[in-house]
């Protein structure tokens, strides 16, 4: 494993914990201001992307005084970690859900909220396309698991515009109807992602 592999697997994941953070001050600032759960839950998605980043960073660092097959079980440790972090994420999105359709409020919808959060759908798609093209390089099941995890988020904060955008019109609590998707989807993908390293762990 070379020097400058390590550094860009490295890089990588700071570039994904910046944008990460960046992109969850962003979507709680619109979810709080426009009292969407939808959206905010988007954020606490992206908060959780942040600490996989982190959990990245920490792997790929130590890797770096590894042999390659440790290397390797370390990374699929990492993977691991991030799916267990994102299942409990979604299983509190669709908790979060229920609670709101149980408890509807009134949720304030705006354009340049509507505009802000589409524009990060585009900012994930990029960042998984940067975990892919990286990933084609390096063969790291932490880039893959970062890639798969962005593309679907791409599709998640998708869903939480249409739901931000449908509360308003619809009298209807479909805000926490979003929220239950949301959570029932990431939950899902990362519990095969979990499971899946976890058998590699296994049978290694």
């Amino acid at each position: 494993m070379s020097v400058f592999s390590d550094k860009l697997k490295i890089s990588t994941a700071i570039f994904g914990l910046a944008t990460n953070f960046a992109l969850f001050l962003l979507k709680l600032y619109v979810g709080i201001s426009s009292n969407s759960l939808s959206i905010y839950c988007d954020a606490i998605n992206n908060l959780g992307d942040t600490l996989s980043c982190i959990i990245a960073i920490v792997g790929f660092a130590a890797a770096v005084k590894l042999t390659q097959r440790r290397s390797n079980r370390l990374q699929s440790l990492c993977s691991f970690v991030i799916g267990c972090v994102v299942a409990v994420a979604g299983a509190y999105f669709a908790y979060s859900g229920v609670e709101r359709m149980m408890y509807p409020v009134v949720v304030t919808y705006s354009v340049k909220y509507a505009v802000l959060v589409a524009l990060t759908v585009i900012v994930k798609m990029i960042m998984g396309i940067v975990y892919t093209y990286v990933n084609k390089k390096e063969d790291s099941p932490v880039l893959k698991a970062l890639a798969i995890d962005s593309f679907l988020d791409c599709a998640i904060t998708a869903a939480a515009l249409m739901g931000f955008s449908l509360t308003v019109k619809i009298n209807f609590a479909i805000d926490g109807i979003v929220g239950i998707v949301i959570g029932i989807i990431a939950a899902a993908g990362a519990i095969k992602t979990a499971v899946q390293q976890a058998k590699s762990l296994i049978n290694d």
